[in-house]
């Protein structure tokens, strides 16, 4: 099985994290998709506490119209990711990335 070719349409690159239940580690991509330029502090944040959001409420199976589907993304999950962006905006250090100028 060979290796695939790069993503040749940097629009189509949705992909801002990555995060890993086994190993437990969150990574995060730095770089803007189209332009490949760094990315604003507060923006980067944004992803870390997405990403801490799965670790806090891990997705969970569940019946819907017959199917198991997996739920990743949900209601409470929205509202972690909320609570973890304002404990950032709280934080003296990470508070002044959030500052408006």
């Amino acid at each position: 099985m060979q290796r695939g070719e790069p993503v040749k349409d940097l629009k189509r690159r949705f992909v801002l994290g990555h995060t890993s239940f086994k190993t437990k580690t969150v990574t995060v991509d730095i770089y803007t998709a189209k332009k490949r330029q760094s990315k604003k502090i507060s923006a980067i944040l944004a992803v870390i506490a997405h990403e801490l959001a799965h670790h806090q409420k891990p997705p969970y199976r569940q019946r819907w119209r017959g199917r198991i589907i997996n739920r990743i993304h949900f209601p409470q999950f929205y509202r972690q990711v909320n609570r973890n962006v304002a404990k950032f905006k709280k934080d003296k250090v990470l508070g002044e990335y959030y500052s408006s100028k």
